[in-house]
């Protein structure tokens, strides 16, 4: 072997620049926290494939690991900044983002038990923790997975499973629809095409001023398929909801599903994480009766993304959803542990388990629920400072961490607003449609975001809107 390729194997080479890059990290996270320099800036894809030297360092090797890694950090979004109120991804607990180290190095693969002992037995482990937090007591069973949008894909197929046996060969029951709310995340309607039901088999359930589920209308819904001549796959209801966190009342239609014999899907990749909390739990009141749900760890539950919890009160329909059987992985009749790869939708998958675990250890249940309601406190205090000011009108009280308002009725004064602060970068804030109207929205991800910094983000935003058009 070459030298560098000796190198690159080596642990010296690990020391030494997990020390050097370890530094840079270190200083990046306490720069962005000091509010120094922007959030964001966004160079083009060329310039930064220029900076990194990109093509010589394809090429011919021979690169500074620090200096790439420092090229990196400056032209990337900067969530640890308090000003950052963009997405659903967490600022992570630094333990977790150790638990990629751990695993970038082990490289465990985790299809079978033996390939990932420690991350299967941690995974199983949180599995439980989790069940009992719903309140399932010793039903159901889960996994790990890579991210929400599959772990409502996972859900929904172990759903088939028992609503449709048999669907995994024969294929899918051509008279099947999903219930969802009309503020469903996009992945459902996906999921539904994947499952080859087709994205018009989503049937989309009326809500409220405050985007909740009305039980009512689900009635009518679940009536009006049934004379159609269809068969509800399942109610997906929402504990979070991405346009503005809302939650879906959960024992009105947990009731409701158990008299009509319906799966609830409850999509809780966001606001599930309140299960964890003691004065946001009530948020989650009937969640005991939903037949599966999911929550991401990478949201509020302060881990590194991607990580997803998929929970199914209905084991065996868990273990069947997967008709395979693979010889090179699955021949020992008799071994230990469990293999994760005949529960999931993935084969090899990153021990992520690692990443909630790590968190848990150093700050203890009463530590993830003290950071979650925090997030949650911060957003309702935040409603109140952007309310008392005239010039804005806010889409009622914050649910959950997610703020949504405006200043003015202007939509497209809200996107030119929106774009100036993106290419300032002094605050990152996002933007949704609402009742076919555009509305600014904050995600409260950062637990350092003050009152001042509310108070400065909505004195440029008023500085913007009262500037003279160019």
């Amino acid at each position: 072997m070459t030298d560098a390729l000796t190198a690159v194997f080596s642990p010296d080479f690990l020391e030494r620049e997990s020390a050097r890059v370890g530094a840079l990290l270190a200083d990046y996270v306490r720069r962005a926290q000091r509010r120094e320099g922007p959030v964001l800036v966004q160079r083009s894809i060329e310039e930064i494939l220029a900076a990194l030297d990109f093509d010589r360092a394809v090429a011919h090797g021979g690169a500074d690991l620090a200096a790439l890694v420092a090229t990196v950090l400056d032209n990337s979004n900067r969530l640890h900044h308090p000003r950052y109120f963009g997405h659903q991804v967490a600022v992570p607990m630094l333990p977790s983002s150790l638990a990629d180290l751990v695993h970038g190095v082990l490289n465990n693969g985790m299809a079978v038990y033996e390939m990932g002992p420690a991350g299967t037995a941690i995974e199983r482990g949180l599995v439980r923790w989790m069940r009992g937090k719903i309140g399932w007591g010793d039903e159901g069973d889960g996994i790990l997975t890579h991210g929400g949008s599959l772990g409502n894909l996972s859900a929904l197929l172990a759903c088939r499973e028992r609503v449709a046996p048999g669907s995994f060969k024969a294929g899918v029951p051509s008279n099947l629809v999903l219930l969802a709310s009309e503020a469903a995340h996009y992945s459902v309607a996906r999921a539904a095409s994947i499952m080859g039901l087709g994205g018009d088999a989503v049937v989309k359930i009326a809500v409220d001023d405050a985007l909740r589920i009305v039980p009512g209308a689900l009635s009518r819904a679940c009536d009006e398929a049934a004379r159609a001549g269809k068969r509800v796959l399942a109610v997906v209801a929402n504990a979070g909801a991405t346009p503005n966190g809302a939650f879906d009342p959960l024992r009105e239609i947990g009731a409701f599903c158990r008299r009509e014999g319906l799966w609830l899907h409850v999509d809780g990749a966001h606001g599930g994480a309140a299960l964890f909390t003691g004065r946001y739990r009530e948020l989650l009141d009937g969640v005991e009766l939903a037949d599966s749900i999911v929550c991401d760890m990478h949201k509020m539950l302060g881990t590194s993304t991607l990580a997803c919890a998929v929970l199914v009160k209905d084991r065996a329909a868990l273990a069947g959803t997967y008709e395979q059987y693979a010889p090179y992985l699955h021949g020992d009749e008799e071994r230990q542990g469990v293999d994760l790869s005949k529960l999931t939708f993935e084969c090899t998958k990153a021990q992520l388990s690692l990443k909630l675990f790590f968190n848990l250890a150093l700050v203890g249940e009463a530590g993830l629920a003290a950071h979650v309601e925090r997030l949650f406190d911060s957003a309702r205090r935040f409603h109140d400072l952007l309310a008392r000011r005239p010039s804005f009108e806010c889409f009622g009280a914050p649910q959950a961490n997610i703020l949504c308002f405006r200043i003015g009725r202007d939509s497209q004064a809200q996107d030119h607003i929106r774009q100036q602060l993106v290419q300032e970068g002094s605050f990152y804030v996002t933007r949704t449609t609402l009742r076919g109207e555009s509305w600014l929205r904050l995600v409260i991800m950062n637990p350092r975001t003050s009152d001042a910094d509310i108070e400065a983000l909505a004195a440029r935003i008023e500085a913007l809107a009262h500037a003279p058009a160019p």
